[in-house]
């Protein structure tokens, strides 16, 4: 399989990137949303393709808070996981713009896959919110980047 190209989001992506956030959360953001954070200066929306024809088959959103960077979103079509393009699309986020700033971000407790794939990048679990996920309603696991593990 090529390598993933990383490309930042643009309004074209829209229609996969939204069909890729219906196929991958119960809790959906709507195009308003995605567009809001495209335009937001403090955030960073990327998409991840694998062919010549352009079509994202995953993406990222982060935003800049004060002193830290949040992962608002990271998804990857079904017929692409397990390839490494999650991976990818963290890395080069983390490469372009998280210098000396803490990373977080939620997750589902269930998510077992998302928790492994972050495990492995370096970040740890901190702590649980109680019944943080509407639809259905469950707790997250918050966690953030170790920076002692930067390559």
């Amino acid at each position: 399989m090529p390598a993933a190209e990383i490309h930042n989001m643009t309004v074209q992506d829209m229609t996969r990137v939204i069909e890729i956030e219906k196929q991958s959360f119960t809790h959906k953001w709507s195009l308003n949303n995605f567009i809001s954070e495209l335009l937001h200066p403090d955030s960073i929306c990327k998409t991840a393709c694998v062919d010549d024809s352009g079509t994202a088959v995953g993406y990222i959103c982060v935003r800049l808070m004060v002193d830290e960077v949040h992962i608002l979103k990271l998804a990857v079509h079904p017929d692409y996981r397990r390839r490494h393009i999650g991976s990818i699309l963290v890395k080069h986020v983390m490469a372009e713009v998280i210098k000396d700033f803490a990373v977080i971000l939620e997750v589902r407790v269930s998510n077992l896959p998302a928790i492994c794939l972050y495990d492995s990048l370096g970040f740890k679990s901190l702590y649980t919110r109680r019944r943080y996920y509407a639809e259905p309603e469950e707790d997250a696991v918050v966690m953030a980047f170790d920076l002692n593990s930067r390559d």
